[in-house]
């Protein structure tokens, strides 16, 4: 028994989470009603913004995410990979998206590609265990290709097949070369990577006369239920922390002072108690937001939350996420002063939403560069944001890891071309003197 604990313990209680989600999957429907709600999902095309709840019902999505987390757990064990913090952002940010874009069919075809990626390269395939937790950010394409095109199953379904295997061939490759283009400091690197094959994809379905339209759809009617699993979650991780190990608040306060920068460990850093007191405490404050702006959660913003929350793990905190998010505001202050109309509802704006939960993926910049780089990169982001997804098409689910891509690089050139180059003049001068 000890061992089990412990086993769990050192996974911060995945298992626990996928058994306690797959419990409350039929909870909420009737089973028939649940699983005619899961073949929903599953034929959806699924292109952003696509919320299962609106597709399927709250208890078929929770079905999904319990049967995506269980498949991956498993694989884990099967590959006999160790838990870290890229692992472990990796499977939360799964779980994440499968509440708006990942199931079973559109995640096969990927891994598939990458698994013989792996035989090409002749490597081992957990080599590529983190190309393969963060590839599924184009599960849409698959999906759109078998369930969205108006053409014969018997052509889409062996073509959204193919399509998900030259993803999965191409992304191990690519992905780690565009790390090299934002320098690290764009926590959603795979979704840069993915955003530009998804663009590419995007070029060639509009080339052939393929009309692709992203979506809006989305189900505020569970709101309390995702605002109850929020808080609860949060504040369940920050009493497990503290009563696993008290000395985890010291080691959160030397967490915060790192910059973030890919590729950061902090499970291999500070200890699993330290990751899961992050995870709470970002999770909490989300949660007070949700609460005084009276948001309605749904799929797509209680996804987006959890899938951000795995980065606790990877470098994200709340020192170097704070200054973004004060940028993304300060953009919707000011887009709603150029509209003249502050009593505008923003929980109307899903794609605003989003963009202000995903903005954290620039945190490493603010983290190394501070205060004044987190706020404009923050504001940068919210401005170039709704524009990417007309670049690639809403296949991407990781759109706004394509939008930080851009905007790390440009802040870290800058960055480091002024602000870096003008303190070692002023140092050069001081050693003069």
């Amino acid at each position: 028994m000890k061992k089990v604990i412990q086993y769990m313990h050192n996974n911060l209680y995945l298992e626990f989470f996928c058994v306690m989600i797959f419990i409350l999957s039929f909870c909420f429907e009737p089973v028939d009603i649940m699983f005619k709600g899961y073949v929903n999902i599953l034929t959806s095309p699924s292109l952003l913004l696509t919320d299962y709840v609106y597709i399927g019902g709250l208890g078929a999505t929770l079905f999904n995410v319990s049967t995506i987390l269980a498949f991956n757990l498993i694989m884990l064990k099967l590959l006999k990979i160790k838990m870290s913090g890229p692992v472990y952002s990796g499977i939360i940010m799964i779980a994440g998206f499968s509440f708006f874009g990942k199931n079973i069919i559109n995640t096969l075809p990927i891994y598939l590609g990458i698994w013989l990626y792996s035989i090409f390269k002749k490597t081992p395939f957990k080599n590529f265990i983190l190309a393969i937790l963060f590839s599924t950010g184009l599960s849409p394409l698959v999906s759109y290709t078998i369930f969205g095109l108006d053409i014969s199953m018997f052509l889409s379904i062996p073509l959204g097949i193919v399509v998900g295997i030259i993803v999965g061939f191409i992304i191990p490759a690519y992905s780690s070369h565009t790390i090299v283009f934002h320098e690290g400091y764009n926590l959603y690197n795979t979704g840069f990577a993915l955003g530009i094959i998804s663009a590419i994809f995007f070029a060639f379905f509009t080339f052939f006369g393929v009309k692709v339209v992203p979506n809006e759809l989305y189900d505020n009617n569970d709101s309390w239920i995702f605002s109850v699993l929020l808080g609860s979650m949060s504040v369940l991780f920050i009493f497990l922390a503290l009563i696993g190990d008290l000395d985890c608040l010291k080691k959160y306060v030397k967490l915060m002072k790192t910059p973030g920068r890919l590729v950061s460990d902090y499970l291999k850093d500070f200890g699993v108690e330290t990751v899961m007191l992050n995870f709470g405490i970002l999770g909490f404050i989300l949660f007070l937001l949700v609460l005084i702006l009276n948001i309605p959660l749904n799929g797509i913003l209680f996804g987006s939350i959890l899938a951000i929350l795995g980065c606790a793990a990877f470098g994200l905190h709340l020192r170097n996420a704070c200054y973004i998010w004060i940028g993304a505001i300060l953009q919707i202050v000011l887009k709603l002063a150029l509209r003249g109309d502050f009593n505008i509802e923003i929980h109307r704006d899903i794609n605003m939403l989003v963009a202000f939960i995903f903005a954290s993926g620039l945190a490493p910049i603010a983290g190394k560069y501070g205060i004044i780089y987190g706020i404009i990169g923050g504001f940068l982001h919210m401005v170039l944001t709704p524009l990417m997804i007309g670049l690639q098409g809403g296949f991407d689910l990781y759109n706004n890891g394509l939008a930080a891509g851009f905007e790390a690089s440009m802040l870290a050139v800058c960055a480091e071309k002024v602000f870096y180059k003008r303190r070692n003049k002023n140092d050069q001068k001081s050693k003069d003197m």
